[in-house]
């Protein structure tokens, strides 16, 4: 290993400082989530018996630690938790069935960094303690969404030199660091330009992340009627917020994937319901066409990977084709150990496809039908959760936020269908779960007389204007 490797500790004591001087909020703000959107997580570094490290793992072991230490203030066992910690244990119990106990163990610790601990933060750091006014919460959310805005739109403004290049820049950066180690995610063409990946491995994770960038950008824009509100210049009628939302959406244009742009059709549907003169009407649209439209891709997607790989008329057929066989391909072994499964380390590659670009299955291969199902308990639960707030939120910004939320879990879910759930995506998958699960219903009705005034006050000016 070389010298160069142990900037990958780096994180661990910036966190620490932070922790020390301003709590595990301000270690989560200012180092945890710069290094989740700034830094790759395919780089590692090993002790020996001990797991493989990341930046991301430096950067949250502190914030988790600290947030241990204080007891884990206001915390109430939920289901959700219980569902969390099963989830954990499955993958390591999988683990150590398809090798040893030690091998488990290393798998228990990766789904602590990745699922559980993320999911903490999203209880303990995302929502004010109580005694919190509105706009006391208000800011303390926005707090969040600027700095993941901020840094995801470097990502975009980095993002352009590789989609024109068609080169990824943090790859060619990081190597200089790590030289020896094998990087196993291809800089890809798409019609002539690069599928940009930043530092999240893959263009359809990279789309997916900016897709939650685009809904959290709605809401703040909403939310806080200054944040961007200065123009770039004196001459320049276009102001910061402006350029914030544009570069979401470019980002997700760049990623060239089709997953997180239907994804993100979704993401805007469910996003106006709050917005539509009849929610009932707006719903049922929304279902109608997402029926008929679930159809007619089902039968256009039937015809285009009809044939096999060899055969395909270009990499998109080719791709689509690969993830059909998947499915035929990967069911044989989800039988064969059902309760089990066979370990992320251990499953056998069927007819050379190794990466299983389908999280549902990927599931059911490694922990068996127990992950599938625990997985899909935790996100129906936060779905149903967030769908029951929202008929206590009494602010409309506390709404709004609601239905981002909701729309982005829905998205992923939909998205998920053609990728794994991994990399930068998965923690931040449980920290919005974690999340939800803080959104208290006291709080949502907090100033409701105030709120329901301001409704009537607008709805008044709308009538006089209108």
């Amino acid at each position: 290993m070389r010298v160069t490797e142990l900037i990958l500790f780096a994180p661990a004591p910036l966190a620490t400082v932070a922790v020390i001087t301003g709590g595990a909020r301000r270690g989560f703000l200012w180092v945890y989530l710069p290094t989740l959107l700034l830094l790759p997580m395919y780089f590692t570094y090993r002790l020996p018996h001990l797991p493989p490290v990341t930046f991301l793992d430096m950067a949250m072991i502190p914030v988790a630690l600290a947030l241990l230490a204080e007891g884990l203030p206001g915390w109430r066992l939920r289901a959700m938790d219980l569902a969390v910690l099963a989830f954990v244990l499955s993958a390591g119990y999988s683990e150590a069935r398809g090798g040893t106990t030690h091998d488990g163990g290393l798998q228990v610790y990766a789904n602590l960094i990745a699922v559980a601990f993320p999911y903490m933060i999203g209880r303990q750091l995302m929502e004010p303690r109580k005694g919190a006014t509105h706009a006391q919460a208000v800011e303390w959310r926005a707090q969040f969404v600027r700095m993941f805005l901020g840094l995801l739109t470097l990502d975009a403004f980095l993002g352009v030199y590789d989609f024109l290049s068609g080169k990824s820049s943090s790859q060619r950066f990081w190597k200089l660091f790590f030289p020896d180690q094998t990087v196993d995610w291809p800089e890809q063409l798409r019609w002539g330009f690069g599928r940009i990946q930043g530092p999240f491995a893959q263009a359809i994770l990279t789309g997916m992340i900016f897709t939650i960038g685009i809904a959290y950008c709605m809401w703040l824009q909403r939310a806080d009627g200054r944040w961007g509100s200065r123009p770039l210049a004196a001459e320049i009628r276009v102001r910061w917020r402006h350029v914030v939302l544009v570069a979401m959406v470019a980002g997700l244009l760049m990623s060239q994937s089709r997953g997180p742009w239907i994804g993100g059709v979704i993401l805007l549907a469910v996003m106006w319901l709050p917005h539509a003169s009849s929610f009932r009407q707006a719903l049922a649209l929304i279902l109608v066409l997402g029926t008929v439209g679930g159809l007619g891709a089902y039968v256009y997607g039937k015809k285009y990977t009809a044939g096999d790989r060899e055969h395909a008329r270009n990499m998109e057929q080719e791709n689509a084709i690969y993830r059909r066989e998947l499915i035929g391909n990967y069911m044989p072994l989800v039988l064969e150990k059902p309760l089990t499964g066979w370990g992320v380390s251990f499953y056998p590659s069927v007819q050379g496809q190794k990466s299983i670009d389908n999280e549902y299955l990927f599931l059911a291969v490694i922990q068996g039908v127990p992950g599938v199902l625990l997985f899909v308990l935790m996100s129906v639960g936060g779905c149903v959760r967030v769908a029951r707030l929202i008929r206590y939120a009494e602010h409309a910004d506390d709404r709004f936020l609601l239905y981002a939320q909701l729309a982005i879990i829905v998205s992923l879910l939909i998205t998920i269908t053609t990728v794994y759930l991994g990399q930068q995506v998965e923690p931040l998958f449980f920290l919005l779960l974690g999340w939800m699960q803080a959104m208290d219903r006291d709080r949502l009705r907090t100033d409701s007389a105030w709120s329901r005034q301001q409704v009537q006050r607008r709805q008044w000016m709308a009538s006089v204007l209108g």
